[in-house]
């Protein structure tokens, strides 16, 4: 059930109706609110269609509730009473105590340490690591035989209680590398029966989708696994499947995503019932934590602390709401626990050797940050900067990120620094490449590329409004392009990365939000339709496409008052230009394509005319209508009153239209030709495509190229260098693109 209020009244009074009211009693006379009330999650069905992530976090129920209608000064007000058997003789209303009585014996078993699962025979490479049974189980379950470098890397550091700041790329399993030692301590420390569930682990992320992407992660290692379930066949039949789900089983680790975008309310009604780690966006978590001391006392108690994508967290704006939450992690009394060191290199033996004691603080927090990008003279500064009285940094931070960490009260002296960055950014499997083309051709190199390499494509724009400029032509040009920013509602937003990741051959268009550890399966290519403003959002942006070691294809396009932009962009990571090559385009097709763009462009306009009117009408009429203003006809039509609009200019705007619409339907249903094809015959002409078309291996919209990946289509340096060489040896402004 979604977070609407007016639905719950309704499905509480059937509840309440369902059961036989002569073997219930009412606890007390006084009602309850709605938010008192014993709420528990189950599961979505499937055959409703919401089984699927459509912005609706969970579902909820209620049972034994009656509905009381009272009849006050303001009105009719609903009040609820909670009702219990008669043979009953405890109230049972908290949630959490009511999860502890339904835990299976599944469940148990795994909480029980005898249980073991046999990783050093099947698990080899995870065996090493000595996480618990649970853990070793779903790994196998989900394949994952073999840990990622950074996980490598990680997690014997991390196992071992010490504080980590990770530099990695995109893609190379950070969210485990952190999320396994969280699970791994939970698992290891069971809560006692009939206790409720209290907060220790906090996960920061900077966008909605990656929090409630790493909570889906976690998720599938929290869950109960029933082995003998799985091995059954008749689980394969959709009554099985039923049944099944209506055992519903509570996770062995609670884990909560509290995201901007969703219900503050159903927010904190989960919160309230207790989580073991939360994911959360910094933006939404201080707005709660404002009005909840509760939770704010957790914090303050936490076991791990997680900053995922440190450096996007800062670049959002949201360093004053993360300032503020990292001060509710900061210890009490800092000279207690820390003495002034007599010399530094001694200090350094001194705490290295405290580290590696059993011995834990009462108030040990374990840090966490993932990054993928940190100073080289941050990492001395973390090793040096300790955080006494009167103790003063030794270098100014290089950057806000770094300013970011030296904030971090790590309870580590030492903390682990582990980086597997690339050399410039790029993984080995990332092909990159370039287009140079003027910014009014830019729509017509994007729709050529677009056609001529088929697949699932992320095309980056730094500007909203180009994106609500291109999905339109995108929709006229028949291709699935779907929109993503930071303007659009979060269930929107969400269902467009589902249908995204759902279609084969789709065009996401996404600001930088989409940059930043979202993990999407299956990115052939991603394009930098509009040059990002720094290094980290290349990186990143790459970082949506060859990942987990698969191949993946990068295009910049840019134009020549970006070429500036693109040279430091570049030399920041320690690369040229010239380092990344061209990709070689077929002129002919291109000029049919800009006339297609063109015809696109022309429609949209002319719609957009429309629309803008109609908006402005429907602004005026419903302005006036607050104000109780009569407007007179000539101010909501040029030409007549609102009940009666211009037909005949209404007609022929519909004609215009129609016409536009008609010559591109037309040029589309046209064959694309490339150069040498013969128009009559498929065996004449300089290029002739009969053995391709019997091989299969001719280009299906483009006729005259073979099908082929935009890795294997780059342009040599050598050979694109003469076709160059005048206009690079001339300034820029003899170009006319200025300075």
């Amino acid at each position: 059930m979604s977070e609407d209020t007016n639905s719950r009244p309704a499905l509480v009074k059937r509840k309440a109706k369902a059961g036989p009211s002569t073997s219930r009693k009412r606890l007390k006379s006084h009602p309850t609110s709605l938010d008192g009330l014993p709420w528990k999650a189950v599961r979505r069905p499937s055959e409703t269609g919401l089984d699927g992530d459509d912005g609706i976090l969970e579902l909820e129920e209620v049972e034994n509730v009656e509905v009381v209608y009272e009849d006050t000064e303001g009105g009719r007000v609903m009040k609820f009473n909670v009702l219990e058997p008669s043979n009953k003789t405890t109230k049972v209303t908290d949630p959490s105590v009511i999860e502890a009585d339904v835990l299976s014996s599944a469940s148990s078993e795994l909480l029980n340490p005898s249980v073991s699962f046999d990783s050093k025979s099947l698990l080899p490479n995870w065996h090493t690591f000595y996480m618990h049974s649970h853990l070793l189980q779903v790994l196998h379950s989900r394949g994952l035989v073999t840990p990622t470098p950074i996980q490598a890397k990680s997690l014997p550091i991390a196992l071992n209680g010490r504080d980590i700041v990770g530099v990695a790329e995109t893609g190379s399993g950070k969210t485990l590398a952190y999320g396994l030692p969280i699970l791994h301590r939970i698992l290891s420390h069971p809560r006692l029966p009939r206790t409720k569930r209290t907060l220790q682990a906090l996960i920061l992320a900077p966008t909605r989708e990656l929090a409630l992407q790493v909570s889906d992660h976690l998720n599938a290692f929290a869950r109960v696994i029933d082995t003998k379930a799985e091995q059954n066949a008749d689980l394969r039949n959709t009554e099985a499947k039923e049944k099944q789900h209506k055992n519903i089983t509570p996770p062995l680790v609670s884990i909560a995503a509290i995201v901007g975008g969703m219900s503050a309310q159903k927010q904190r009604r989960i919160l309230d019932r207790g989580v073991d780690v939360l994911v959360a966006t910094p933006g939404r978590l201080w707005d709660i934590l404002e009005e909840d001391e509760g939770l704010a006392r957790q914090i303050s108690q936490l076991k791990f602390l997680v900053l995922d994508e440190a450096d996007r967290m800062v670049e959002a704006g949201h360093f004053a709401e993360m300032d503020n939450i990292l001060r509710l992690t900061i210890r009490k009394s800092q000279e207690d626990e820390i003495e002034p060191p007599e010399a530094p290199g001694d200090c350094l033996d001194a705490h290295k050797d405290a580290g590696n004691t059993e011995a834990t603080p009462v108030d040990a927090l374990q840090t966490f940050v993932f990054s993928a990008t940190l100073s080289k003279d941050l990492q001395k500064n973390l090793k040096r900067s300790y955080r006494q009285k009167g103790y003063k940094k030794l270098s100014k931070p290089a950057s806000t990120l770094d300013d970011l960490l030296l904030r971090l009260d790590f309870r580590d002296p030492d903390p682990a620094i582990i980086d597997i960055s690339p050399e410039g950014g790029v993984v080995s499997t990332l092909k990159e490449s370039k287009i140079e083309c003027l910014s009014t051709d830019k729509d017509a190199y994007l729709y050529y590329f677009l056609l001529r390499y088929p697949g699932r494509s992320l095309v980056f724009l730094s500007s909203i409004d180009g994106i609500r400029r291109l999905s339109p032509l995108m929709e006229l040009l028949n291709l699935k392009a779907f929109p993503l920013h930071s303007q659009m509602e979060q269930r929107q937003r969400l269902k467009n990365l589902d249908r995204f990741k759902a279609t084969t051959n789709a065009v996401l268009l996404a600001t930088d939000i989409a940059a930043r550890g979202l993990d999407i399966p299956a990115v052939d290519h991603v394009v930098h339709y509009q040059i990002p403003r720094s290094a980290d959002v290349f990186v990143h942006r790459n970082g949506r496409t060859a990942r987990a070691m698969q191949k993946g294809f990068s295009l910049l396009m840019c134009a020549p008052d970006e070429r500036r932009v693109v040279r430091a962009l570049l030399a920041s990571l320690g690369r040229k230009d010239t380092d990344i090559p061209e990709i070689s385009v077929e002129l002919t097709l291109l000029d049919k394509l800009k006339n297609r763009i063109l015809l696109a462009r022309q429609i949209d306009s002319q719609q957009h005319k429309i629309k803008k009117q109609h908006h402005e009408r429907n602004w005026l009429r419903e302005t006036a209508e607050a104000m109780e203003i009569e407007l007179d006809s000539d101010i909501l039509s040029e030409s007549a009153d609102e009940s009666n609009p211009s037909k005949h200019r209404k007609k022929k705007t519909d004609a215009k239209i129609a016409v536009l619409k008609a010559k591109l339907k037309e040029l589309m249903s046209q064959p694309l030709l490339s150069r040498g094809v013969s128009t009559r015959y498929i065996t004449s002409g300089s290029r002739p495509i009969a053995d391709d078309i019997i091989s299969g291996d001719v280009h299906e919209t483009m006729l005259g190229l073979k099908k082929s990946e935009a890795g294997d289509d780059l342009v040599a340096a050598a050979k694109r260098k003469p076709v160059h060489k005048k206009v690079h040896e001339e300034p820029e402004e003899w170009n006319g693109f200025g300075s």
